[in-house]
């Protein structure tokens, strides 16, 4: 399964940007030209006008979009209007210089000046147009996060108790086959629980991939007390991973996936490969075994959650930017790849 790549989100922007710029270009160059100029003229007015508009529109819808919502009233309109009237002042002398430059024939003929006063009206109603826009915009994110962030919070109230009550199996399990070592293995347990109490603590918090490999380590100790040599795990880390962001408590359950699914059964045991690597500004991560394997969509009606959580956490955390994808055949071993953008842990939100 495959969630979709920012790269494309972004290719398609740019194309309904340049498919605009064009539907602007024919429907402007008979109006420019009933105005009286000729085909040439309207033509490069046309373009003048279009591209001063893309440069202005685009710059003011980044501003707009960072600046977010302002709950008070006067201080909206009040900055709304500065803004508004230095967007159409911008607009008509980037449109003017732009005109001067190219084809300064145009710029003295009679009524070019005065024409400019319109395009300062132009740009006072395109801006307001797109001020009301970005407030819409900027709404319906900042309700889309607080969904996310309470998708997180019942996603974690779920994922703690699920790996708690199997840990405790694994541990019941070890105390019959070797008390010896179950000393250990609360110790370890005692790492675990503290990091998934910090985990609990701060849904929106990102952790570091050194974290979260620390936290898979004490999983995977604790379970070669119980499997011994039957589990081997075969470690693949690029060092520049290790300071990148992760959600908490995103590759326990795929690791656990591998030991329940992978190794446990066999008699003789298996390996696990756990891998990192940055692949250009994208953090790849690989959880393999070489177990028994299933149908490549059988994992998909399993009843498990491991990585039905996996998959949740990164549509939360990520939305289209993340990738998580399954490899398995009957006897060939289980793969899971994920890949999310490469970045530093952001703490306390998203």
């Amino acid at each position: 399964m495959r969630f979709g790549v920012s790269l494309r989100a972004s290719r398609h922007k740019y194309a309904l940007t340049a498919v605009t710029a064009l539907v602007a270009i024919a429907l402007l160059v008979p109006v420019f030209y009933s105005q009286g100029l000729s085909w040439f003229d309207a033509m490069v007015t046309t373009w003048c006008f279009v591209l001063s508009g893309v440069l202005m529109i685009w710059t003011t819808w980044q501003m707009l979009m960072r600046r977010g919502v302002t709950e008070s009233l006067g201080r909206t309109l009040a900055m709304h209007t500065v803004t508004g009237l230095a967007f159409a002042l911008l607009w008509t002398l980037l449109f003017a210089g732009l005109i001067y430059l190219i084809f300064m024939p145009l710029a003295e003929r009679d009524g070019f000046h005065s024409g400019l006063i319109w395009q300062g009206v132009w740009g006072l109603v395109t801006y307001a147009g797109l001020a009301q826009v970005a407030r819409t915009q900027t709404r319906l994110r900042e309700q889309e996060l607080a969904a996310t962030q309470a998708e997180l919070v019942a996603l974690r109230s779920q994922l703690n108790p699920h790996f708690l009550f199997n840990t405790l199996h694994a541990l019941t399990q070890l105390t019959r086959d070797d008390p010896a070592g179950t000393q250990d293995a609360l110790e370890r347990f005692g790492d675990l629980m503290r990091y998934v109490l910090h985990a609990g603590n701060e849904v929106t918090a990102e952790v570091t991939v050194e974290d979260e490999l620390e936290f898979v380590e004490h999983y995977l100790a604790l379970e070669q007390l119980r499997l011994g040599d039957r589990l081997r795990v075969c470690r693949q880390i690029d060092l520049e991973t290790l300071e990148l962001g992760l959600p908490p408590l995103l590759l326990q359950p795929l690791v656990e996936n591998a030991v329940r699914h992978g190794v446990a059964p066999r008699r003789d045991g298996g390996t696990i490969r756990l891998t990192t690597q940055m692949v250009k500004e994208s953090l790849l991560i690989e959880v393999a075994d070489d177990g028994i394997g299933s149908e490549s969509h059988a994992w998909r009606h399993s009843g498990g959650l491991g990585l039905k959580s996996v998959m949740r956490q990164l549509q939360a955390w990520y939305a289209t930017a993340a990738r998580f994808e399954v490899q398995t055949r009957p006897g060939e071993g289980f793969m899971v790849r994920i890949s999310v953008p490469a970045r530093v842990p952001r703490k306390g939100s998203r």
